[in-house]
């Protein structure tokens, strides 16, 4: 509870910071991303342990974890405009290099995580009727990450 207390605080900070993100230092725009990605991380994990049946289904918790990733989906792409940002970060400069291919990558999330949450809207649906969904959100989290981050 805690962090997903501390989580939500940075994502708040973040939106905070985001007014505009040309007028945003590279601190900050790496600080927007990194809120913004891991509250998508703190929504998406408990999806994955249910998935791979580590914690028990509950079709409300992940249909409202669902949405939350397809909302948080939209803002990802802003923490990135700009760049390359200096600071601390994990994000490697094939994402300026290749801004097209990424932006599409974000675009193809952004997309498969709005599946996701119509597929579980609701909270009534098996696990089994969702797999696919979930798996396209996974995937697309999985390729981003393979290309675009250094960890």
């Amino acid at each position: 509870m805690r962090r997903l207390m501390t989580t939500t605080l940075a994502l708040a900070t973040g939106c905070l910071l985001a007014g505009t993100t040309m007028a945003q230092s590279d601190e900050e725009q790496i600080e927007y991303r990194q809120a913004v990605l891991t509250v998508i991380g703190g929504n998406f994990g408990p999806m994955g342990d249910m998935a791979q049946g580590e914690i028990d289904y509950d079709a409300e918790r992940f249909a409202r974890n669902a949405q939350r990733v397809a909302d948080l989906s939209r803002m990802g792409l802003e923490g990135f405009e700009g760049g390359p940002h200096s600071g601390d970060t994990d994000a490697k400069t094939a994402i300026w290099d290749e801004w097209e291919e990424f932006e599409q990558g974000m675009a193809d999330f952004e997309a498969a995580a709005r599946e996701l949450a119509e597929a579980t809207e609701g909270g009534e649906q098996d696990l089994s009727d969702i797999q696919g969904p979930f798996m396209q959100v996974a995937e697309s989290c999985q390729a981003c990450h393979d290309n675009y981050r250094d960890n």
